[in-house]
């Protein structure tokens, strides 16, 4: 279960995770690959990419970049688990998943609620790794799953005050079941590439200009967008 990393635009935060058992990131990950060593692309940071800096700097231009980030998507929609409709039976495979939280209604809550978390990332990791276990556990039958950050970031860290502490476990028994809380280099982790990707573009949908961005938000996932409403009754 990968989480993070997230974008930040100044009205909102949006964090995405993306869930899927070992057998699914195996056959994901060398697809993704694939892609990348098809336009010889070292990895898929998605604001380097935008900007054309850093490792997308020399020889890239608009064209190289979105035939890159297209081929990405295409893998994407590969994977993506497909739910049941009438007479499509679906699809098993990693479920999409992203948290948004409007930045000023988060510090409205938090004013008028102490017991509001004091930041936006810690609402955003929890949710997150609800959402995973939710998926792991009930939608799957596991019993065991494995959580890997995006190191950097500081979503980690809440999750792991959570799982180290008696009381919390003693409220939240899953969190139990969560064996394993490390941070990863998105640089040689596609699935992270895919969650910086998606959160991108969750983030900025209300300003689509690319074909790839269309796509990706098509594909089956949820979003959920917390309000003040959600965040006054933590």
């Amino acid at each position: 279960f990968l989480i993070g990393p997230a974008t930040r635009i100044p009205a909102v935060i949006t964090l995405a995770a993306i869930s899927g058992t070992k057998y699914e990131w195996r056959r994901f990950n060398r697809e993704w690959q694939h892609a990348l060593n098809k336009h010889r692309a070292a990895y898929l940071h998605i604001t380097d990419a935008l900007a054309q800096k850093n490792s997308f700097r020399d020889g890239w231009n608009t064209t190289r970049r979105d035939a890159l980030i297209m081929d990405c998507v295409k893998v994407i929609g590969r994977h993506i688990a497909l739910p049941i409709r009438d007479s499509d039976p679906g699809r098993l495979g990693i479920y999409p998943h992203s948290i948004t939280i409007k930045l000023a209604e988060f510090v409205k809550a938090r004013q008028a609620n102490p017991d509001v978390p004091r930041s936006a990332n810690e609402v955003c990791a929890t949710q997150a790794v609800y959402d995973c276990m939710k998926w792991g556990f009930d939608g799957l039958g596991a019993q065991n799953i494995h959580l890997y950050f995006d190191q950097g970031e500081p979503f980690r860290g809440h999750i792991c005050d959570r799982a180290n502490h008696p009381k919390v476990l003693k409220q939240l028994p899953y969190l139990t079941r969560i064996t394993k809380i490390v941070d990863l280099d998105m640089r040689v982790t596609p699935a992270l590439q895919f969650a910086d990707l998606l959160a991108w573009s969750v983030s900025h949908k209300q300003d689509v200009r690319t074909k790839w961005h269309e796509r990706i938000l098509k594909n089956p996932h949820e979003e959920y967008l917390v309000g003040y409403e959600q965040l006054i009754n933590p």
